[in-house]
């Protein structure tokens, strides 16, 4: 992540704009917070958490993953959402990589959701990348207004 105020130079030659993006790069690798170390996996997708008068939704970005390498569960009211990307070997003998940022291995995400949804009714899908969970919520019970006496 980068915070701040960064000037923007036109008088740059290719060259150089190539080098200090190489060094931004550098520098954003070494300073950056490494999920492994903070979250026990290796990588984390980006997910969204929201929700409608009828169904909240969770969005997940997991471009690359098989659908038998991924795991919805679901424990009182925490939806976790685990898989792996794994690493692309066929085809790569011979190849030298001048660099790699695509991410692999295992992850794990969990979200707690309100008190108010039905958990036989969760749905699933994969489509183009992005898993979609909708979770059904409860009607909520009608309150009825009751005078209380007091003495």
């Amino acid at each position: 992540m980068k915070f701040g105020i960064t000037r923007k130079s036109n008088d740059s030659t290719p060259e150089l704009k190539s080098f200090r993006n190489d060094v931004n790069r550098l520098f954003d690798d070494f300073f950056n917070l490494r999920t492994a170390g903070l979250f026990d996996s290796e990588w984390l997708p980006a997910m969204d958490v929201y929700d409608d008068e009828k169904n909240f939704y969770i969005k997940a970005d997991v471009a690359g993953i098989d659908e038998k390498d991924l795991d919805v569960t679901i424990n009182g009211n925490v939806i976790t959402v685990s898989g792996k990307k794994v690493e692309e070997k066929k085809g790569s003998e011979g190849k030298n990589f001048i660099f790699s940022e695509r991410r692999t291995g295992s992850f794990s995400r969990s979200v707690t959701l309100p008190a108010g949804f039905k958990q036989k009714e969760i749905k699933g899908e994969l489509k183009n990348g992005v898993l979609t969970i909708t979770i059904e919520k409860e009607k909520p019970e009608k309150t009825e207004k009751i005078k209380i006496d007091i003495h």
